[in-house]
């Protein structure tokens, strides 16, 4: 059904584009990128790359049409595809926007959650300077889109310029993360972004709060009807996911015509016993020698773990057994993303509009920890290091 409605989606964009391709009052835009990538491991997979080349993670198109009905209102649509197989292609966001002036504007619909710089652009990769935005804050962590509304004003105080926005809406979609599968629906999500700028500085500061996270892991609910049949209630209650959790942001950044600076620091915490604590950083640093680019990062993450006591007694009976093993097992289903990366990169912008990047990237995670690997059956003794080397073509039109 998925892979109709994705068809459907661009025949509607495709017929749009035809139907008011004489409209001067619907513009159409676009991006498109082939990466390619190489694991130099056997032992695991990181975001989707093997020991074998591979263009069919990240590569992907996306077009968007955005409608002027008069001089308030307008309506944006994006249509994304790929193959990645952590992501559904389709509609992306849909939404209104009302802008009374110049200064102040609303939207309404399907929007991107704006916490982290480049969260609006995270898939328009000729947008930031690397192929992959540092896998420690651009995770499926965060809940990159919501159904809902936002209002944003830009003002200027001499020779500074700022920009507040508040939104408030809902999330309700399938999370892969870590090789962790859940259904996720919150129902009330809610956050702000301040941003000053100041010359090519920009200081940025951001919060999201999600009221009530509920979800349903792919393969756990017999497990946690088993806990309560048995008399475990305690147990099972830890495996539930139904509270709060938040997310706090500090950002700088530098542009300027020979350099750039960049760094965020982000925080990640729950009342839910499963999840752990997050915190992650980067900072990255380049140079620009004519029309290329060459850049270092540095990221990082730790996330602490809440290790759920198992009170199962072991021995007992058959049935008992099976129970304190699934609870073992479980207890090391949930990531631990330990993990610091030094990513070394060169991107030429050979037209406008067209760039080619190439990134080498040393991971060293934590043996033990998920460190956003996924690890092979068999291989558990992997020690969580290993080299990316990624290619890619970025393309907006």
């Amino acid at each position: 059904m998925s892979l109709l409605n994705n068809a459907l989606s661009l025949l509607a964009l495709c017929w749009c584009s035809a139907s008011f391709a004489d409209n001067s009052d619907i513009e159409f835009s676009g991006f498109a990128r082939a990466v390619g990538g190489y694991l130099d491991t056997s032992s695991a997979e990181y975001e989707g790359y093997d020991n074998s080349v591979s263009f069919s993670e990240k590569s992907l198109l996306g077009l968007q049409a955005d409608y002027t009905l008069n001089q308030y209102f307008s309506a944006s649509v994006q249509v994304l595809l790929h193959s990645d197989e952590d992501r559904e292609s389709g509609i992306e966001w849909l939404y209104l926007t009302y802008a009374p002036t110049d200064s102040l504007q609303f939207n309404i619909g399907r929007l991107r959650t704006p916490f982290l710089k480049y969260s609006d652009v995270t898939d328009v990769g000729f947008a930031y300077p690397w192929i992959n935005a540092p896998q420690q804050l651009y995770s499926s962590y965060l809940f990159s889109q919501y159904e809902g509304g936002n209002a944003r004003y830009r003002g200027r105080l001499g020779n500074f310029t700022y920009d507040i926005e508040g939104y408030f809406g809902q999330y309700n979609d399938e999370l892969r993360t870590s090789g962790i599968t859940a259904d996720v629906d919150v129902s009330s999500l809610y956050g702000g972004v301040l941003e000053l700028n100041y010359g090519g500085f920009q200081l940025r500061t951001a919060a999201v709060e999600a009221k009530t996270v509920k979800a349903q892991i792919e393969g756990v609910a017999p497990l946690i009807n088993g806990l309560q049949a048995a008399g475990f209630d305690d147990i099972a209650e830890n495996f539930i996911i139904d509270d709060s959790a938040s997310s706090f942001l500090v950002g700088a950044s530098y542009d300027g015509l020979k350099w750039y600076a960049s760094a965020e620091w982000m925080s990640v915490s729950s009342d839910i016993e499963t999840l752990a604590e997050l915190k992650s950083y980067y900072v990255s640093v380049g140079y620009y020698i004519d029309n290329v680019l060459l850049h270092a990062t540095f990221a990082s993450s730790n996330q602490s773990v809440n290790n759920i006591e198992n009170t199962i007694p072991f021995g007992v009976n058959p049935d008992l057994d099976n129970l304190f093993f699934a609870v073992e097992q479980l207890n090391t289903f949930f990531p631990t993303d330990n993990l610091d990366t030094i990513t070394l990169g060169a991107r030429w912008d050979f037209k406008t509009n067209m760039a080619l990047k190439a990134e080498v990237s040393f991971l060293d995670g934590e043996k033990g920890n998920t460190s956003f690997f996924e690890v092979k059956a068999g291989e558990e003794d992997f020690d969580r290091q290993a080299t990316l080397y990624q290619v890619a073509l970025e393309w907006v039109f």
